[in-house]
């Protein structure tokens, strides 16, 4: 049964039984549109308070629906501003000073000191020395040699080639013997019409085709090769002979000689010496300043929100 014939059922019940005045409500109080904010002033609706007579069970089951509803709301919406305040702040100074140190520091002092010293003086003498001398002579020799000769030579091969070979056969293809047929038929308002339609009929059918098999051959063929040959040859080369000789000469050289020396060094040595110094220095000095900074503040601002109410249905379905 549908939502109207199950109303109007209604409606014949509470008319049988006495009958009932429907009084329509004047102040609701709406939800809020969905995506405003939480904080929200009472909602009051622009509906006039006007009240609607009393109507029959009858007369409110078959009224016109509901017109949607325009509703007026003021909503609090946050605002930033920003503003200038002092506070105060630290900040480091730099400051010069001075201060008297002691320093040591090292001074150095050359003394000349006399002193024994053995050195090596070389001393220059000669001798008699005896020595070897090669002096290379050269011959001819003649010299048998076995060298080998390159020749070309002709050969016969056996290789395997593949050859294609046209082979008879026979191959199923499917064709389409269809044709074209009219039909007739009727179309939702019980017209009838005709249309040309193409019947697919699928046959089988052997025909021959020819293929090519390769099939692999034994076959001669000819090639040249470069063998190699021994064949003795008869050379002539220097040969080279070193003949021996002995020979004198007369060598200088020297020999280290020790000999005491008295020589004059210098001595270096250091002395510590201490004074007084007036260095600079910084220090950081801390004074209290005050600074301007920005400041957000957040404030609450009321606006005006203007949304749309769906109106209920019957019986509050």
């Amino acid at each position: 049964m549908s939502k109207s014939r199950w109303i109007l059922l209604a409606a014949a019940l509470f008319a049988l039984s006495g009958g009932f005045t429907a009084q329509a409500q004047s102040d609701q109080v709406l939800p809020p549109p969905p995506g405003t904010a939480s904080v929200q002033q009472p909602v009051t609706p622009s509906k006039s308070p006007v009240q609607s007579p009393t109507q029959s069970p009858m007369q409110a089951a078959v009224q016109s629906p509901a017109v949607p509803q325009t509703v007026t709301c003021t909503v609090m919406m946050p605002q930033v501003s920003y503003k200038t305040v002092t506070v105060p702040a630290v900040q480091m100074r730099p400051e010069q000073r001075q201060q008297e140190i002691t320093v040591c520091r090292m001074v150095p002092e050359t003394q000349m000191m006399s002193c024994t010293a053995t050195v090596m003086v070389p001393e220059q003498r000669t001798a008699q020395q005896t020595f070897n001398v090669c002096r290379m002579t050269f011959e001819t020799a003649q010299r048998q040699v076995t060298v080998m000769v390159p020749r070309m030579e002709t050969r016969v091969g056996t290789r395997t080639v593949c050859k294609p070979v046209a082979v008879q056969t026979t191959q199923t293809i499917c064709r389409d013997a269809g044709s074209w047929q009219t039909q007739s038929y009727t179309d939702c308002c019980g017209c009838t019409h005709s249309c040309q339609v193409w019947v697919p009929n699928m046959v089988t059918q052997q025909v021959p085709v020819t293929v090519y098999q390769p099939q692999m051959m034994q076959e001669q063929f000819n090639y040249n090769i470069v063998t190699l040959h021994p064949q003795q040859q008869t050379i002539n080369e220097q040969v080279a002979k070193p003949v021996y000789e002995t020979q004198t000469r007369e060598v200088n050289y020297f020999v280290p000689v020790a000999k005491q020396i008295e020589q004059q060094i210098p001595r270096t040595t250091f002395k510590q010496v201490t004074e007084n110094r007036t260095v600079n220095y910084t220090v950081m000095v801390p004074e209290r300043v005050e600074r301007q900074v920005q400041v957000p503040v957040c404030t609450m601002v009321p606006k005006q929100v203007t949304y749309m109410v769906p109106p209920c249905g019957p019986c509050g379905w």
